[in-house]
């Protein structure tokens, strides 16, 4: 048939298309090119300086943040404990008065 011939040519250029693919590294490889660059030393300590301040600007934001959010969640806890130990306590005045 024909659409058979057509299938075995089509698989056949995408396979080798494929291949192709999977060859390029050795037979085209890509250049790998190495810069140098010389940078004095004064220059470098203090984009350092100034790395390491945002660093632990950084760090301190995080923790204010975290400490917020710890608080936050205690609050957040004392009041849920509130509200049990309040319907706990109306729960137990209501079974007195049906008694």
């Amino acid at each position: 048939m024909i659409t058979d011939r057509h299938t075995k040519v089509l698989m056949t250029i995408l396979a080798f298309a494929l291949l192709l693919n999977g060859l390029n590294p050795w037979i085209n490889p890509s250049q790998a090119v190495a810069v140098e660059t010389t940078v004095s030393k004064d220059n470098n300590c203090s984009s350092d300086k100034k790395i390491n301040t945002q660093t632990l600007d950084g760090v301190n934001n995080v923790e204010r943040l975290l400490g917020y959010i710890e608080s936050s969640v205690n609050d957040v806890q004392l009041t849920i404990s509130s509200i049990d130990r309040k319907l706990s306590d109306l729960s137990s005045d209501n079974r007195k008065e049906r008694n």
